[in-house]
């Protein structure tokens, strides 16, 4: 990302072993990841989708990596390129102030 701050940098190696799936979003950007098998030998599957919960998603975009530097490297440039193509708005509650 240009002069903004990356709002992926904190994706590191640890995040995976907090939980095996891990939800985030970037106002109304969401995105996953799932991880299977060990750090450095097994993989991250990252997902992005539109501003509603996973289970009902119907626009979810998939790619694997590897669960290691390179490949969390890999997912943060993915999900930078997957939030520029697809925008994000600020969240907020309907009918909230």
């Amino acid at each position: 990302m240009t002069e903004e701050k990356d709002p992926f940098a904190f994706l590191t190696l640890t995040v995976p072993k907090r939980a095996p799936v891990f939800p985030g979003s970037v106002g109304t950007f969401r995105y996953r990841l799932v991880r299977s098998g060990k750090e450095n030998e097994g993989t991250i599957e990252a997902s992005v989708y539109e501003n509603i919960c996973f289970e009902k998603a119907q626009n979810i975009e998939t790619q694997t990596f590897p669960w290691s530097e390179d490949g969390m490297a890999q997912i943060r440039a993915w999900l930078a390129e997957k939030l520029r193509e697809r925008g994000a708005q600020p969240f907020t509650i309907f009918g909230g102030r």
